[in-house]
């Protein structure tokens, strides 16, 4: 999974996700999925939550810049993103797999 993103105008990798990171982020997406609209904790554990996924490369008040930052959609679609970026990574995956299978390997 290589997620990206751009804060203080300069553009960070995601790191390798850990499984224990990968729970934490299931948790947190299963209670914030549940609901018809974000609450400022919701929003307030997303930006923890990216900043975690992004091994605190940045700070929160980086994230949250109004100039330099992301903004309330950025923050929430960058949140999401992170389980497309795990499906992607298991197509991924699942795609070399299959090459491997087909080619006797």
């Amino acid at each position: 999974m290589q997620r990206k993103v751009i804060v203080n105008e300069k553009e960070y990798v995601m790191p390798k996700m850990s499984i224990d990171t990968y729970m934490d982020y299931l948790e947190l997406s299963e209670q914030v999925d549940t609901k018809k609209r974000y609450t400022k904790q919701d929003i307030e554990a997303m930006v923890l939550f990216i900043c975690k996924a992004y091994g605190n490369q940045f700070t929160v008040e980086e994230l949250k810049d109004v100039e330099k930052g992301l903004d309330a959609a950025g923050i929430i679609m960058e949140f999401q993103f992170i389980d497309v970026g795990i499906g992607e990574e298991i197509a991924k995956r699942m795609e070399k797999i299959e090459k491997n299978f087909q080619n006797g390997k």
